[in-house]
């Protein structure tokens, strides 16, 4: 709870900062904080951040704006942003580990995600306020961090751009044969080198569409119980020139089970679906589109009562 409560004062906060008129953030500024504060104090209760130390990281952020309207301290605010931002990854990735439900763990990393977003807007209003800071912000779900990315000899992430069609088509073959043929669906591991950091996860589950390779292996990773699940690719083919983007598009068919990671951990009927894998400019994977051959009522009630269905 106290990390919902971290995120959306943060929330708050940056709406509040992107549109508090100028001669008012001061005023605002002396009447709210009491006093200076320091990151490094949220920084020391996390993973369990006090209502204190949410107030410290939020008052900070209204006082880097104030200040330097005031004073024209840019350097010392572009400081504070950034701690502040990065709060937010050291919270986002002790949400993804702590945080067992998938439900519960998916909202926490929206909320984290919106409050990046939020700040990305302050920065993009407020540019001349933010020169020390980038405005292509990058929003934690969308970052290249986790077990799934691949690193060159350098350190730097490993992205294979502009594979040929045929290539593409066996990486995507092997993510689903690899783990006794459970699959990336089961596993949540899948090869991140043909896919954008950034790519949108779409398809009829309530939870989506998902924005960010991180965010959406995050969820897959924990879905399902990957000892008494199986994910099984039936067919595979290759659409020159076709799919969103027109550069290139693969199709594939599957049939999954399992028991799905919740509390009462129901099991799922075997249902089958397709995936279609939207190849951009850039020869990598930047739409992940799914469809399911039962309807989400069936889903719904086959989750719920999966005696039932």
């Amino acid at each position: 709870m106290n990390k919902v409560y971290l995120v959306l004062s943060l929330s708050s906060v940056f709406v509040a900062a992107a549109f508090i008129p100028p001669q008012h953030q001061q005023r605002a500024h002396q009447s709210f904080i009491p006093a200076p504060h320091s990151l490094s104090n949220a920084k020391r209760s996390l993973p369990y951040p006090s209502r204190s130390a949410t107030r410290s990281i939020s008052s900070t952020i209204i006082e880097a704006v104030a200040t330097t309207r005031s004073t024209g301290d840019e350097q010392a605010n572009d400081r504070i942003i950034a701690g502040a931002l990065n709060e937010l990854e050291v919270i986002y990735s002790q949400a993804a580990s702590s945080i067992k439900c998938p439900f519960f763990r998916r909202r926490a990393a929206d909320f984290i995600d919106n409050v990046a977003m939020i700040a990305r807007f302050l920065v993009i209003r407020h540019k001349s306020l933010f020169n020390g800071v980038p405005l292509e912000l990058e929003i934690p779900g969308c970052k290249a961090i986790g077990r799934h990315v691949l690193t060159n000899a350098d350190g730097t992430v490993c992205k294979n751009k502009n594979l040929p069609s045929d290539q593409i088509y066996q990486v995507v073959k092997k993510d689903w044969s690899e783990e006794n043929g459970k699959g990336y669906y089961i596993t949540g591991r899948l090869n991140s080198t043909i896919y954008r950091d950034d790519c949108l996860f779409d398809g009829p589950d309530p939870d989506m569409p998902v924005r960010g390779l991180r965010k959406y292996l995050a969820a897959a990773s924990q879905l399902f119980d990957a000892k008494e699940s199986y994910a099984q690719l039936l067919e595979l083919n290759t659409v020159d020139e076709g799919g969103e983007y027109s550069c290139g598009l693969i199709e594939a068919r599957w049939k999954m089970e399992g028991i799905l990671m919740l509390p009462w951990r129901p099991r799922v009927k075997p249902w089958t679906g397709w995936t279609k894998y939207h190849i951009d400019e850039d020869g990598m994977i930047a739409l992940h589109e799914e469809g399911w051959d039962i309807s989400v009522l069936e889903a719904f009630v086959g989750t719920i009562f999966p005696r039932i269905w």
